[in-house]
């Protein structure tokens, strides 16, 4: 196996994925911040879709370095090949779009927008977009770009972007918290809580259909590094709904009673989850570039 195929479309792929998840968590917090962190949130929004445009480049020069096995002179007509007769490279032309979508929506312009033109028109489409062009370069894609597979994966992506990229953001913007009133960690808090009630059982449904559609029909699906790492995937998910619960049924409570104790046990948990939702992140893109059993 080559190095593009074993290491490189893997970590430009995780990359991916871990910029798509702070550009959904942005988009789902921003209206439970303070007005300066809001304007923090707009130029993490600017950075991360800069991130994403350069993994996205990234994991596609790896996936045809995979494909084709081509070396450095024969790199541009292997692109080009690709681009223009793949449905791999049919996909990433609409995650391209999106991205200059998206790129549209946090550029200079935008900064003057109001935020649900900026949001709305723009940016929210422009991540659904890119969620559709990543599910469908995965192995959902075998069942057709128009398929159930494709649109449950799409939704297994947004909300698990949902989770760990809100979780992620919220993580970003602790050094600032001594700077908030009760009411406003409160507002934050409850946000977090709201969006997980809703991003993780979808998470769990949509990943039991993807579970059952890739290993239902491998006779000997349990004994193979596909299997190892999803279980691996499970079990950091679980420890991360864990540490979500006790957040919320613990440092929560204490939080909304305006503790300092219990702000800075809830910030010192979620900082671990957020570790621990990047791992899943990476797992899940080692996933999406692995064989499936047979």
């Amino acid at each position: 196996m080559s190095v593009a195929a074993q290491w490189l479309q893997p970590l430009s792929a995780a990359w991916v994925d871990t910029a798509l998840a702070g550009g959904i968590g942005t988009a789902v917090i921003r209206g439970a911040v303070p007005p300066p962190v809001a304007a923090s949130l707009f130029r993490y929004s600017r950075w991360i879709i800069a991130l994403l445009g350069i993994g996205l480049a990234a994991y596609f020069s790896a996936s045809t370095v995979a494909m084709t096995d081509t070396d450095a002179a024969g790199f541009p007509g292997a692109a080009w090949l690709v681009l223009t007769r793949s449905d791999y490279g049919a996909m990433v032309w609409v995650a391209l779009a999106a991205w200059i979508i998206l790129a549209a929506a946090v550029g200079p312009r935008a900064a003057r927008a109001t935020p649900r033109s900026r949001y709305g028109l723009l940016y929210i489409p422009g991540l659904i977009a890119f969620s559709y062009a990543r599910a469908a370069t995965g192995h959902a894609a075998d069942d057709g770009f128009f398929s159930a597979a494709v649109l449950v994966h799409t939704i297994h992506i947004l909300s698990a972007g949902a989770w760990a990229g809100s979780v992620g953001i919220c993580a970003l913007s602790i050094p600032t918290w001594h700077t908030w009133s009760t009411r406003q960690r409160g507002a934050l808090a409850h946000r977090l809580s709201k969006m997980a009630t809703i991003a993780v059982p979808t998470v769990v449904a949509t990943g039991l259909v993807n579970a059952v559609r890739t290993l239902g029909p491998s006779a000997h699906p349990w004994d193979t590094t596909y299997t190892k790492i999803l279980a691996t995937k499970v079990a950091l998910a679980v420890v991360a709904v864990a540490l979500g619960s006790w957040d919320r049924w613990s440092w929560m409570k204490r939080l909304d009673k305006g503790e300092d104790a219990g702000a800075r046990g809830f910030r010192s948990v979620l900082i671990v989850e957020a570790i621990v939702l990047v791992a899943v992140l990476i797992l899940a893109a080692r996933l999406g570039t692995t064989m499936l059993p047979r």
